[in-house]
């Protein structure tokens, strides 16, 4: 009997196709796989930008070359699409590895960004539609194969904010200005999750991030692949077992929806060993919108462009939804005052020469916050 909201953990550490292949097929034997056969398939990688796959920023081409080949066994019509927020996809799908793959399996790679477009009704924060790509009318299935990563805006990227790849290129940076915080925005990835949800999610962890994700934090070996027939079950996963954290906009859709989870060749017993969270959700993941507008004056982040590694190639520039950035003395420069914090200029930074500024006080409450974590695990180990 098939279960709904269903979680298949497995172990993996190397990023050799073949083994993946055999895992995900194991992991199939548990959901309605049937229903694939001669079907029209999306697989959604995370191709933020153009990042060697060794950077751990996009979905490994090994990953998907295993998922590839596994739909290739139900006789499917695959194609493999995103909506990177640059301009230069080709440069894109390269640069990851992406691009060889499909070209050895001889699948064809689709640019959302480009492809014909479609609009729902949303009527908030001003925003009245959302733009995402038709692709999600045009294929039967679409299989959600994330990257698991933090994210310095939203916590961390996995099943639901993945599937905001279906909203074309630049467009996904626009939407920013009518959501000026977390949770505002949070609004707008559910609802672009909930218009197509997918059928499979099946979550890359064998290498992923952590600190200042999703492109510019620390490489991070998780060792797992997921798969589940239900994305948000995929997150409460993550959130709650392995990160064992929470935070309000995730909380509010799924503190309530445990799944069912089989740990197939997992250890569940395994702990993060000193895992570093984004500094910069410290307060924006658990305070009320009306108190982070109160302390926004003593409490700010913003992107700062290290001019010496700058290589002005302009990609920050092209993506800013504000336009806080701008040219001068051939250099890029942030100006804070009209600067949204939403990072997406960190995001498509190919050479990270973005980091994030942190005012006085942010800095000296973090610090008091991590003295007083210290304090409490020496006074444990006293006790104990």
């Amino acid at each position: 009997m098939k279960i709904d909201k269903l979680v298949v953990v497995s172990t993996c550490e190397e990023y050799k196709s073949t083994k993946i292949y055999g895992i995900l097929k194991k992991h199939l034997n548990f959901f309605d796989y049937e229903k694939f056969y001669n079907k029209k398939i999306l697989l959604k990688p995370n191709l933020l930008s153009a990042q060697k796959p060794q950077k751990a920023v996009t979905t490994h081409p090994e990953f998907l070359h295993a998922v590839i080949k596994l739909f290739k066994d139900f006789n499917c019509k695959i194609f493999v699409g995103d909506s990177p927020s640059t301009l230069n996809f080709d440069e894109v799908i390269k640069t990851t590895g992406i691009k060889y793959i499909c070209e050895k399996e001889d699948v064809k790679v689709l640019n959302l960004t480009t492809y014909s477009k479609i609009e729902f009704d949303f009527n908030k924060f001003g925003l009245k539609k959302i733009v995402i790509s038709k692709i999600v009318e045009d294929v039967d299935y679409i299989i959600n194969l994330p990257k698991l990563k933090t994210h310095s805006l939203m916590f961390f990227t996995c099943g639901i904010k993945n599937m905001y790849g279906l909203v074309p290129g630049m467009t996904k940076a626009i939407y920013h200005r009518y959501a000026l915080n977390p949770e505002d925005f949070f609004e707008i990835l559910y609802a672009v999750y909930q218009y197509r949800k997918p059928e499979l999610t099946i979550l890359d962890a064998i290498l992923g991030m952590d600190a200042e994700g999703p492109s510019n934090g620390n490489i991070r070996k998780f060792s797992f692949i997921l798969t589940s027939n239900d994305a948000e079950s995929v997150d409460w996963f993550i959130l709650y077992e392995f990160f064992k954290k929470s935070t309000k906009f995730y909380d509010r859709i799924l503190k309530s929806k445990k799944p069912n989870i089989i740990y197939h060749n997992f250890n569940p017993d395994l702990k993060l060993k000193n895992f570093v969270f984004p500094q910069t959700t410290f307060f924006i993941s658990v305070l009320p919108k009306w108190i982070l507008n109160l302390i926004k004056p003593f409490f700010w982040f913003y992107p700062f462009i290290l001019q010496q590694k700058c290589r002005r190639c302009g990609k920050c520039y092209e993506i800013c939804p504000k336009k806080t950035i701008k040219y001068i003395n051939k250099n890029y420069i942030v100006f804070k005052e009209s600067c949204i914090s939403c990072f997406c200029c960190i995001e498509t930074c190919p050479y990270n020469a973005i980091k994030i500024k942190r005012s006085m006080f942010y800095e000296l409450i973090f610090k008091l916050k991590g003295l007083i974590s210290k304090l409490a695990k020496l006074l444990n180990l006293k006790n104990s």
